[in-house]
């Protein structure tokens, strides 16, 4: 809570004080990247991928809560390996990427995170 306040105080100062009109500079692309949206996208996958793995543990932990959620939990595995693929095509596409691979992308990102917003005890 002392956190969230000391947080909320520091993020204030510029409002308090005035701040500059001019936009911060893009950070540059991690190293692989194609552009933002390749980026971006590998950034969810991952996260969506730690939460799958988080869930596991926790819910292997309770081997009876598992078993009703082993539908779920293999649903949203699913739905990240789609993903995976899809990403992994667009990627692989380079400046070729087509607009439909990335919306394959996009659409498969949200199944999987809306999989994974499913399991639940």
């Amino acid at each position: 809570m002392k956190k969230l306040a000391l947080l909320s105080a520091f993020l204030a100062l510029p409002l308090m004080f005035g701040c500059a009109t001019a936009t911060a500079p893009t950070p540059p692309l991690a190293p692989g990247a194609l552009n933002q949206f390749d980026q971006t996208s590998y950034a969810s996958l991952m996260t969506a991928q730690a939460s799958y793995n988080s869930l596991l543990a926790s819910y292997k932990a309770n081997p009876t809560v598992l078993a009703a959620l082993k539908t779920p939990l293999d649903v949203a595995a699913q739905a990240i390996n789609t993903a995976e693929a899809a990403w992994q095509v667009y990627h692989a596409a380079g400046a070729a990427a087509t607009p439909a691979q990335t919306a394959t992308v996009t659409s498969s990102l949200a199944s999987a995170q809306t999989a994974l917003s499913q399991v639940k005890p």
